[in-house]
């Protein structure tokens, strides 16, 4: 039993729950996260979601800062999420959104990364989620596999009712605490006081052509008839080199004979030619060798890639070869602005998501009495090298030290980003410190040289 198929049922029976969300729209969701998940054959889908999750998270860092027991607790969350930032940046491009919600387990907090068609929407205020239900970890168990639903309910006054449930890969109910890895998931809890949904929605930018929709949608939507000629006319260069494999025309006597029988080469190069197989003039074959046409077939195939990188709106570089337009910023913003633009809503989309993330996890902190409340901050950085020449912004910066408008340790951040305001501050006052005294012994050595000098005299 394929249990996705059933989530809108299953959601139904064991929460109570009124779906927002039609039968078809939760099924039509769930073969967009199957289209991505799919290992079969070339996955465009995949290739754009991984392409654009590199640019969008490389060289980059979340961090969250406080002085205080909480933003330490929140900080080490999120520093391990972090190290799985591709997978679920990738996971938002691909199936057009992602999940990321924190639970806890005795006293620590985990956060589980679950494709937005594991979430059936159940009530919403406007643009605002209010009462979800989710399938949020699966796990194998014997040799059963069994699934964790949770059930999200905020009311008007701001009470949230979080509801866990377990079930197997029939649909039939089975207590959290039979599983191992779920046995001290809190079946269900009362918050106060909460102000929005207990976990992160991450949508995919692009837009879904509606009015209005509760869900996001893949990078690639719309996009199934280009992506189709794509497959067509790879598996025409799949074929077109498959018929010129060549073979070698040998007598049947110059086979082996072993146990009465011959023995052919396994190969598949070599093939024996009887008497029967002479054409009229007495030769083997005529030859039936045409020039592989790949220049006009891959000629098209680029074509194609163009057409669909201009349908999904990203610049060249994502499946063709980047032009290359200069070395000045401008030239190569100019030239990578249209990804940039889908890179940068992402990025915003993250920041917001991580943001929402951690407010959960302080509410959650508070609930289940994991120390102290305490302020906390959440800091990103974000690399722009795919619009920005180094060497240009390096030359601005330092133009901009020279005149007082920026202070060297500004400058030395750019060259060893690893360090902070403060740290790089404290490493410049000690390479002047260190050039003072260098520059203090070498006058001293001339003001002795001159001495002696002047006692010859």
């Amino acid at each position: 039993m394929n249990i996705l198929s059933s989530i809108w049922d299953i959601i139904r029976r064991i929460f109570g729950a009124d779906p927002a969300v039609s039968q078809q729209e939760a099924a039509e969701l769930e073969k967009l996260s199957a289209d991505y998940r799919r290992l079969q054959g070339y996955n465009l889908t995949a290739v754009f979601a991984g392409k654009l999750a590199t640019l969008t998270i490389a060289e980059s860092s979340a961090e969250v800062s406080g002085d205080n027991q909480r933003a330490q607790l929140i900080d080490g969350v999120i520093e391990k999420l972090w190290k799985q930032r591709k997978k679920l940046t990738a996971m938002a491009y691909g199936t057009g959104g992602v999940l990321l919600i924190p639970y806890v387990t005795g006293s620590k907090v985990y956060v589980d990364i679950v494709p937005q068609s594991s979430m059936i929407i159940n009530r919403v205020n406007g643009d605002d989620i209010r009462a979800v239900s989710i399938v949020a970890d699966t796990t194998i168990q014997g040799n059963r596999r069994y699934y964790r639903w949770t059930d999200y309910i905020l009311d008007d006054g701001g009470l949230m009712v979080i509801r866990n449930r377990a079930t197997n890969d029939s649909g039939g109910v089975v207590p959290l605490t039979s599983i191992s890895e779920w046995a001290d998931v809190t079946e269900e809890i009362s918050i106060s006081g909460v102000e929005d949904m207990l976990f992160a929605y991450i949508k995919c930018p692009i837009d879904n052509r509606q009015g209005k929709s509760l869900y996001g949608v893949p990078i690639t939507y719309g996009c199934k008839d280009k992506i189709d000629e794509i497959t067509e006319c790879m598996d025409d260069i799949r074929k077109e080199y498959k018929l010129k494999q060549p073979i070698v025309g040998m007598d049947q006597t110059l086979f082996k004979v072993e146990n009465g029988r011959r023995r052919l080469p396994i190969t598949g190069l070599f093939m024996p030619v009887t008497p029967s197989g002479l054409n009229t003039s007495g030769k083997l074959w005529e030859v039936y060798d045409p020039a592989i046409r790949d220049s006009s077939y891959y000629n098209r195939l680029e074509k194609l890639f163009e057409e669909l990188e201009k349908q999904v709106g990203t610049s060249r570089g994502i499946l063709t070869e980047p032009v290359t337009h200069g070395a000045t910023a401008t030239e190569i913003k100019a030239a990578n602005y249209d990804t940039y633009a889908i890179v940068d809503d992402m990025r915003q989309a993250l920041v917001q998501g991580i943001k929402q993330l951690c407010y959960a996890i302080d509410v959650l902190a508070n609930a289940y009495s994991l120390g102290p409340m305490g302020e906390y901050e959440v800091n990103f950085d974000w690399s722009y090298s795919m619009i920005e020449s180094s060497e240009e912004t390096y030359n601005q910066l330092l133009a901009g030290q020279q005149i007082g408008a920026a202070e060297v340790a500004e400058v030395r951040m750019f060259l060893y980003p690893n360090e902070d305001i403060e740290e790089a501050r404290a490493r410049v006052a000690e390479i002047q410190q260190a050039k003072a005294e260098a520059q203090q012994a070498a006058d001293l050595l001339l003001q002795e040289q001159m001495a002696r000098e002047a006692q010859r005299n």
